[in-house]
């Protein structure tokens, strides 16, 4: 991975950021929430920030040895130690030799920063063995710990550390999940306006042997068409994680075609439900929509 600067537009960024550049950082922060790559990305920039070379104000900048170093996962003082995410399996005997190495002072840095990815797995041994070290932390040691939420974590242990709230806690598969959706329903959005009907054929051939992505995908595509529309009368959106294209539909379809598709994917996600017949649903999100373009 590559280590960007804090995102500002981001508030749990900015105030990290913020925090970092007062030169008042906690020693030891919770981040939870979100999904796992979300909250292990956001701890390696942060530790990244609190190693860098470049001052307080301008970390992480990214292009010092610490900042690549710790893109490279190979920085000596950013120790990295993770365990299952069930209960009870970030052992007591791993906490302690945690312990133990927050001693050591660092090998490059001023800071030494500790990653301690599903912390909340940490036992009631394990949690009061690293309560020890965060009552009284050497003066170069910060410690990240990661959880899907702080409910796992004992009272003693949440009042020594400051938590950050990500977001609402999401599996990976779910972020997954919600991209191939994406991806697959823009394919379908483009494909509506195409002059020959078999470019609809062709990006409905990606649901052949996934009925599940069919499913997800639906809501989707109804998304899009929503924002189109939103497009068309005049409500502008700056961003969107569907890009250009509710803009480009709104030039391309009519004010009555896209109400038309939002209606025609409610017939289609109501046929869903009612466990049609996979290849028969296929041959009707083709023809339900294109009959929506052309009336």
């Amino acid at each position: 991975m590559s280590i960007t600067a804090f995102d500002l537009n981001n508030p749990v960024e900015k105030n990290l950021a913020a925090m970092l550049a007062s030169g008042r950082f906690p020693h030891a922060v919770i981040l939870e929430g979100g999904t796992a790559s979300e909250r292990l990305a956001l701890a390696k920039k942060l530790a990244a920030a609190l190693v860098c070379s470049a001052g307080r104000a301008n970390a992480p900048c990214g292009i010092c040895s610490h900042c690549k170093k710790a893109a490279a996962d190979s920085h000596a003082d950013i120790p990295f130690y993770t365990a299952e995410d069930k209960p009870r399996a970030f052992k007591v005997d791993l906490v302690r030799d945690i312990r133990s190495d927050a001693y050591i002072i660092p090998n490059e840095a001023d800071k030494k920063v500790f990653i301690l990815e599903n912390a909340h797995t940490m036992g009631n041994e394990g949690q009061n063995a690293i309560l020890k070290i965060l009552e009284e932390p050497p003066s170069y040691v910060n410690f990240i710990m990661l959880c899907s939420s702080k409910s796992g974590f004992l009272p003693t242990v949440l009042s020594r550390a400051t938590v950050f709230t990500i977001g609402e806690a999401k599996n990976d598969d779910d972020a997954e999940n919600r991209a191939a959706a994406v991806e697959a329903a823009m394919g379908i959005a483009r494909a509506v306006t195409a002059i020959d009907d078999i470019e609809l054929v062709r990006a409905a051939a990606v649901f052949e042997k996934d009925a599940k992505l069919l499913k997800t995908t639906l809501p989707v595509v109804q998304e899009i068409f929503a924002a189109a529309m939103r497009e068309k009368f005049g409500v502008s959106e700056n961003s969107s994680e569907f890009g250009a294209l509710p803009e480009e539909l709104a030039r391309k379809l009519s004010r009555r075609a896209l109400p038309d598709l939002i209606e025609a994917c409610d017939k289609l996600m109501a046929s869903l439900r009612m466990n049609a017949n996979h290849n028969l649903m296929l041959t009707a999100l083709c023809t339900t929509l294109r009959k929506a373009v052309s009336k």
